[in-house]
């Protein structure tokens, strides 16, 4: 399946002592909550999933929720939004009792005090993103590449019945041409995170953003567990260009 435009990557949220804090006030004047994120690896879809469960456990009387802006600079930049249906909402990123571990930077606000409203949007676009130079070959979407895990039992007639304990979605492509100062430094810096079998997106045409997918990457063709990548330069022809052979990434849902 050919695409029109260039991929999108998305990763580089990983929540540490260092930044699960969210401190605010859900009324004036009233005392400081305290919302405390779990540490670990995200997706930029999963981590607002857990800030709206972390400002829930923290203030259940009221509704928070964590979006995403994934339009902005014609879908390059993901800004993160954060609401809440009360009546009062102060996010203390600057004031805070534990502003020195606030995520404020991990999703894109600044180390200032955000009062006055009902909703706050982030100053900068959320994690890491890296586009390709050019469009991706051989691109199979979700819907074209799936895998059924279970078994298989076959009766003594002959018969074949599959026990499926799920069906998972993968996405598949080789990214090619890439300029050599690049593969030593955004991609290096991107594939030694995906190798690790950390969760980051994946936007197949970067100006259509409400088509995204969460995943992890499944198989290259340096290692068929997806633990190692290789990016080749693409001789006699294209010296200093790369290409990153088969990879396969498989959908989180």
């Amino acid at each position: 399946m050919a695409l029109r435009e260039k991929t999108l990557f998305l990763y580089g949220f990983e929540v540490t002592d260092n930044n699960k804090s969210l401190d605010f006030r859900a009324v004036s004047g009233g005392p400081i909550l305290l919302a405390t994120l779990t540490t670990g690896f995200y997706s930029l879809t999963s981590l607002a999933a857990e800030i709206t469960a972390a400002l829930m456990a923290a203030d259940p009387s009221n509704t928070y929720i964590c979006s995403i802006n994934r339009n902005i600079s014609g879908g390059l930049q993901n800004r993160v939004t954060i609401s809440t249906n009360g009546v009062y909402f102060d996010l203390l990123f600057s004031t805070g009792p534990r502003a020195a571990t606030s995520c404020r930077s991990l999703i894109g606000f600044n180390l200032i005090d955000y009062t006055g409203a009902l909703t706050y949007t982030g100053a900068s676009s959320a994690g890491t993103a890296l586009l390709t130079d050019f469009v991706v070959y051989s691109y199979l979407p979700p819907e074209m590449n799936r895998r059924v895990f279970g078994s298989v039992n076959v009766s003594v007639n002959g018969q074949k019945e599959a026990i499926a304990w799920n069906i998972q979605k993968f996405i598949s492509f080789n990214i090619k041409y890439e300029p050599e100062t690049k593969v030593k430094t955004d991609w290096a810096n991107f594939l030694t995170w995906a190798i690790q079998m950390r969760p980051f997106e994946i936007t197949p045409e970067f100006s259509t953003p409400a088509t995204f997918y969460p995943v992890t990457l499944e198989t290259t063709g340096a290692d068929g567990k997806g633990l190692a990548y290789r990016m080749t330069e693409m001789l006699p022809s294209f010296p200093f260009l790369y290409e990153s052979g088969a990879m396969t990434f498989r959908v989180i849902e």
